[in-house]
């Protein structure tokens, strides 16, 4: 009930005062770009932007939606996520790509892609592990961060994409879609940050860019 009422203050608050793009994320890692028209009997409906133009209306069942950024306007000086999604897809051009199922209980996949010192590699993530029996969460990990010293990245989030070069020292790589540029070399491998792994399920869909 109080997320309902928070979703109708927001979407009052932004509906008047900002006149702008927004990003819908469902809690299965896709990810809508339009724009927040209303929201009656636990129903969002979208209106997704596509060709420059609103194209379709949808509604999406509270349930199924994770978060919605309200981007501000272009002209307050923030570029819009589907600006940056488009940047980093000019990005990607010309690389080569592998993709691969990182299932919720793997520590540690090899993806055979060799990687040398200097190389640039982007990742695009989606989808959701659960990390105990009622505890979802996507490629950033929980939002309530625990330190743990049996996980491999400590003081990062449980549940959250890894990675590591070789040998190298790990780290984290979440929602990240920048390129990152290695300090190594040797097989790159993705990974979840966790402990215990005996009670996790779900799994991630990890593009690379190479």
């Amino acid at each position: 009930m109080k997320k309902i009422v928070f979703l109708i203050i927001v979407f009052v608050f932004v509906s008047l005062v900002i006149p702008a793009t927004h990003t819908l994320y469902t809690v299965d890692g896709t990810k809508y770009e339009g724009k927040l028209v209303a929201f009656k009997y636990g129903l969002m409906h979208f209106n997704i932007y596509k060709f420059n133009k609103y194209r379709a209306l949808r509604k999406f069942p509270l349930s199924q939606v994770w978060k919605i950024e309200f981007n501000v306007p272009k002209q307050a000086g923030i570029t819009s996520s589907f600006e940056t999604e488009s940047l980093y897809t000019k990005l990607r051009r010309g690389k080569k790509f592998r993709r691969f199922i990182l299932k919720g209980e793997t520590k540690w996949l090899d993806t055979g892609i060799k990687i040398i010192p200097g190389q640039n590699i982007l990742f695009s993530i989606s989808g959701a592990v659960f990390i105990s029996k009622n505890k979802q969460v996507f490629q950033n990990g929980e939002l309530n961060v625990k330190w743990n010293k049996k996980k491999q990245l400590p003081i990062q989030p449980t549940g959250a994409v890894i990675v590591k070069i070789g040998e190298g020292t790990p780290f984290y790589i979440g929602d990240n879609k920048a390129p990152i540029k290695s300090n190594n070399k040797g097989n790159l491998f993705i990974g979840i940050n966790d402990f215990n792994f005996k009670n996790n399920s779900g799994n991630f869909v990890v593009k690379i860019y190479y």
